[in-house]
């Protein structure tokens, strides 16, 4: 009884301790550059996503694949409006260069997004790259995080190479399999589904800050993470089902929507390095930086 008594009171401090911290910081500010330069890149990484997808499907599998998952995510008007949005691409000749501006934007764009990341999430565990750090040390450990994110993005892309295989051989399946083993199928997407989600957003807290993080430690934001996550997902879609945010702002509702999502993920996400924080401190672990950064305190609002 006591040893339950004391678990939820370690819960309760940790939420606590990790509500505090993350109003003192500025997630809204953080959170806002993530959703803006995403919103500017949405097009490029569609059609680089829908190239990607054709190598192993056709063209018409891979786009409807997107459209099904930005409909289960987000709304069947955000769909729409990323069907319209592939299928004026498709009118344009693909050549060389048009391929490789769209991988450059792409590109170019996910190393902001990824930079901002870094940031706010050093901005959690008070710590910030050296002044005086080796540049070509800087670059080393820059590309080798940016490389283990990027296989990050290939898992979530193999995610959904397996939805489209299912959505390839529904008819077969269905055939094939009984309906109770049909509905066992659905069950396994759902939970490896979780599962990626988790192993996603735990990887990030492990990595992605300039700090030695336990793997304890980021499964415990991890976890949070997802939770928010997936009550979010609920939670904003029974929202937008009634206000309407998309009829509101007329053709830019779909984008609305889009930057809502964005925001309310990279919100979560440093709730989650709060919830790593707090996690590690409660169990007596100390955080160091990693070689290329240097703790500091914040002091009348000093940013990091």
């Amino acid at each position: 009884m006591e040893y339950k008594q004391g678990f939820w009171r370690k819960i309760k401090d940790i939420l606590r301790d990790s509500y505090r911290n993350f109003q003192r910081g500025e997630p809204i500010v953080y959170s806002g550059a993530i959703a803006f330069f995403t919103i500017f890149s949405l097009p490029a990484i569609l059609i680089v996503l829908t190239l990607a997808g054709s190598v192993f499907f056709a063209e018409e599998t891979v786009q409807a694949e997107i459209v099904k998952q930005m409909e289960d995510l987000m709304s069947e008007d955000v769909g729409k409006q990323v069907n319209d949005l592939l299928n004026n691409a498709t009118q344009i000749p693909i050549g060389f260069w048009s391929v490789l501006i769209g991988v450059a934007v792409v590109v170019k764009s996910a190393t902001i997004i990824f930079f901002i990341m870094q940031k706010a999430l050093n901005s959690v565990w008070h710590i910030r790259v050296k002044h005086d750090v080796n540049y070509l040390k800087l670059l080393r450990h820059r590309l080798v995080t940016l490389g283990i994110v990027a296989g990050l993005g290939f898992l979530l892309l193999l995610s959904l190479v397996f939805d489209a295989t299912l959505l390839v051989f529904r008819d077969q399946l269905h055939e094939l399999l009984e309906e109770h083993l049909s509905v066992t199928v659905k069950l396994i997407k759902t939970v490896l589904s979780i599962l990626v989600v988790l192993a996603f957003f735990t990887a990030i807290h492990k990595i992605l800050p300039d700090a030695k993080v336990q793997w304890q430690d980021a499964l415990a934001g991890g976890i949070i993470t997802s939770i928010l996550f997936l009550i979010g997902k609920e939670v904003i879609d029974y929202i937008l089902g009634s206000v309407k945010v998309v009829g509101f702002y007329a053709a830019a509702g779909s984008f609305v929507v889009v930057l809502l999502w964005v925001f309310y993920s990279s919100v979560i996400l440093m709730l989650g390095a709060e919830v790593t924080k707090a996690y590690a401190d409660n169990q007596g672990r100390k955080v160091e930086p990693s070689e290329i950064a240097e703790k500091f305190e914040k002091v009348n609002g000093e940013k990091g």
